[in-house]
């Protein structure tokens, strides 16, 4: 069984949906054999979204993003 800390609950609480599944993805990863049942079952989550996770983490490009917020955002210059 996977114990997880308070403080992991509330900061995987902050996370938006996209995160939580790289997040749990990376757990999992780390754990090895068995990860995604130990953390899907720890966090109370699908092992299909463990595995989502897991399946975008690969997908990430190497370069971080240019930018976080898209073009036009912020108040409006009169």
């Amino acid at each position: 069984m996977l114990e997880v800390t308070a403080t992991e609950i509330r900061y995987y609480k902050q996370l938006d949906e996209r995160q939580q599944r790289l997040y749990l993805g990376l757990k999992a990863d780390i754990l090895g054999r068995h990860g995604v049942k130990l953390v899907s079952e720890a966090y109370g989550v699908d092992k299909k979204t463990v595995m989502k996770g897991k399946s975008e983490l690969t997908e990430l490009p190497n370069e971080p993003l240019k930018r976080i917020r898209k073009v036009g955002g912020g108040p409006k210059k009169n």
